[in-house]
């Protein structure tokens, strides 16, 4: 009784194969009638698939057969930049009705100044700008009046006032250049300068008296109170003349790190770095005068340079109107040693019969201190080809705790030496240039 079952197993386990087998070969894959592609190789023939199933690849039945890369719901897996996702009204796609989505192609502003294309609004970037500058320094006379007058009279005409010669605009240049080193991170470099910012300005008594007119050396000096206490060598002047010499220059090196806003049309960096910044500047007042029945000539002098090295810390923020304009603001400070030199000197005539000029000096002071400088600029930057764009804007520059020309000059003494290191100077003005990309 037992054998025949046991002949029985191996045939049931037979059939059981046979119709497993049978009901495998009429089922269709449930994955949307998926056909196993066919792959070749130039000069070859197509080859099947192994004939086993496997899983679906990544991106869908579509995907494996060269087209888009589809998710489970059959929409398209890479998506360009600007497409609005979730918009009001439920525009979840790239309909033209989807207004509340900035970048968009509904976006109003999503059109460059052709009035075609897509938005793309990103960080400001340049590999290299190159720029034009036109500064104007202020507050370097603070204090200080006219150098002479016309006549020993109190009521006579006052003139060579430098301030009223300050505040021109003077040419200058600015270059900078970023390096990536990652992907929101930047070094700058970047170098000023303007050189030979001057003017000069003088007077001669025969033109300017008028009491009696064409009248010689009726000048008087503001060092001996406009001739109450007159000072042989410069009083009784014929000529007045003051002459003034300045350059600046700054130079940085700064790390930036880049940040986005929640709406990606603001965006800006952070900055740090480091700054050199040297200011010089150089004022003399000349006189012509007559002296124990001759022309003499007299020199002062006030010479002085201060050379900043410390560090900054700041950062910009960008707006972007619209595609290829943008406007953007930047603020930055820094603590420095300031390293000052300055040269007091007096070339007067020698002395003579009935005459006693001032005794010539020349005397330099020299030291370090602690100084403060600060900078802010509004820009606008308007792309005009694909790797070119022009700049503009307006600066202001600050910088304290300076040894400077005008700060040193002593108008009720003409032989003073005293070095004073805390005035300040202001500059301001335009720029404009290019910058370009890579």
């Amino acid at each position: 009784m037992k054998l025949p079952i046991l002949c029985l197993l191996p045939a049931t386990r037979v059939a059981a194969f046979l119709l497993l087998a049978l009901v495998g070969a009429n089922i269709t894959w449930a994955q949307g009638n998926y056909v196993q592609p066919r792959f070749s190789q130039q000069g070859k023939a197509a080859q099947p698939m192994p004939a086993f199933p496997g899983a679906l690849l990544a991106g869908g039945p579509a995907a494996a057969q060269g087209n888009q890369f589809m998710d489970v719901a059959g929409n398209s897996i890479v998506m360009p930049a600007n497409y609005c996702q979730s918009c009001p009204g439920g525009c979840s796609s790239y309909g033209g009705s989807c207004q509340g989505c900035p970048g968009g192609y509904g976006d109003p502003m999503g059109v460059d100044f052709g009035g075609y294309g897509q938005d793309q609004c990103g960080p400001h970037y340049f590999d290299i700008s190159a720029e034009v500058v036109f500064m104007a320094g202020e507050e370097l006379f603070d204090g200080l009046g006219a150098f002479g007058a016309v006549t020993a009279s109190t009521d006579s005409p006052r003139v060579l006032n430098p301030n009223s010669s300050d505040g021109n605009y003077e040419p200058g240049w600015r270059i900078a250049g970023r390096y990536d080193i990652g992907a929101l991170a930047v070094l700058e470099a970047t170098y000023m300068g303007m050189y030979d910012t001057r003017f000069r300005d003088s007077v001669t008594s025969t033109e300017a008296s008028n009491n009696p007119p064409n009248t010689p050396f009726s000048l008087v000096s503001v060092f001996s109170d406009f001739g109450i206490n007159p000072i042989d060598g410069v009083d009784q002047g014929e000529v007045y003349a003051i002459n003034y010499e300045s350059d600046l220059q700054s130079t940085e090196f700064s790390y930036r790190r880049y940040w986005v806003g929640q709406n990606p049309r603001i965006s800006g960096t952070w900055l740090l770095g480091a700054r050199y910044l040297r200011m010089t500047d150089t004022l003399r007042f000349d006189a012509e005068a007559f002296m124990a029945g001759s022309e003499v000539n007299s020199r002062r002098t006030w010479d002085s340079e201060n050379d900043m090295v410390g560090f900054q810390f700041g950062g910009d923020g960008w707006i972007c109107l619209r595609q290829g304009l943008r406007i953007g603001g930047e603020a930055k400070t820094g603590f420095y040693n300031n390293r000052f030199k300055f040269r007091h000197s007096g070339d007067f005539p020698a002395l003579a019969q009935g005459a006693n000029p001032p005794a010539d000096f020349d005397v330099s002071a020299e030291g370090n201190q602690v100084a403060f400088a600060a900078e802010g600029g509004i820009t606008m930057v308007a792309d005009i080809l694909p790797s070119w764009s022009i700049r503009g804007g307006y600066q202001v520059l600050y910088l304290n705790s300076l040894a400077t020309a005008g700060g040193n000059v002593d108008q009720s003494n003409i032989s003073s030496t005293a070095v004073l290191t805390q005035a300040h100077a202001l500059y301001h003005g335009f720029h404009g240039g290019v910058e370009w990309i890579w």
